[in-house]
């Protein structure tokens, strides 16, 4: 079993509609994948047909002292989602202050998923560091787009060994081109060989509460993601 976490270098990266895409994507080649929504907006759920008032997930069981294993959604065989649930923000500053203190909690659920899964999936939040933090990886991947903002943020940066994952990739742009160049000098050895193109069909998909490989499997992006789950195939069992 593969653990990988996937986030966005700023917000508005459209990690969690990449992670929804993925794991379809990597169910589509006879891997069993759980996806796990860390993030206290609880959008992964609405690429898998769940109802908007569904209020359900993880940490709302957590916090009503029920049992999170039975927060879990088959959305197709060997398919499944873990959504966050609907918090209001007392709640999800009390689920982050005991993340803190538990910090080995993730890395439990995770033995006990390991016989049931190929891949587990996590959707990590941007701006909440304990709910990041509270899962240890194998592939880390962070979600960056050709803009001025990501350059900046990248600069800033600390030393990282995570992967660069760029998206929404527009080859007609100059300044997208020019900066991926740029990244390609600086960042050659984080930056994925996979990039995820602009694609109407994503944000379309979201719309019609699916993935974008079952709305639209020919289009570009759903190609992308295909090469982008072969990647991550193609890293299991390496060194993390």
């Amino acid at each position: 079993m593969t653990t990988l976490g996937l986030h966005g270098l700023r917000g508005g990266t459209g990690s969690s509609s990449l992670l929804a895409a993925l794991g379809y994507a990597l169910h589509s080649l006879e891997q069993r994948v759980l996806l796990v929504d860390m993030c206290p907006d609880n959008l992964l759920r609405l690429h898998f047909n769940l109802a908007v008032a569904q209020t359900g997930g993880w940490a709302r069981a957590w916090l009503d002292g029920q049992d999170w294993k039975n927060e879990f959604w088959e959305v197709a065989p060997n398919l499944s989602l873990l959504p966050y649930g609907r918090l209001a923000g007392t709640e999800q500053v009390h689920v982050t202050r005991e993340l803190s203190l538990q910090p080995e909690l993730w890395a439990r659920r995770i033995d006990a998923l390991a016989m049931g899964f190929d891949w587990i999936l996590f959707d990590l939040p941007q701006r909440s560091p304990w709910h990041d933090r509270a899962v240890s990886c194998q592939l880390q991947i962070q979600v960056i787009e050709a803009d001025a903002a990501c350059h900046v943020l990248l600069q800033q940066q600390q030393a990282r060994t995570d992967y660069l994952l760029l998206n929404r990739f527009d080859p007609a742009s100059q300044i997208q081109r020019d900066l991926m160049l740029v990244w390609r000098q600086h960042y050659d050895e984080r930056l994925l060989p996979v990039i995820v193109h602009s694609d109407e069909a994503m944000r379309e998909a979201l719309a019609c509460k699916q993935p974008v490989g079952r709305y639209a499997p020919r289009s570009l992006v759903a190609q992308d993601v295909l090469s982008l789950a072969i990647w991550c195939q193609s890293r299991q069992g390496a060194p993390a």
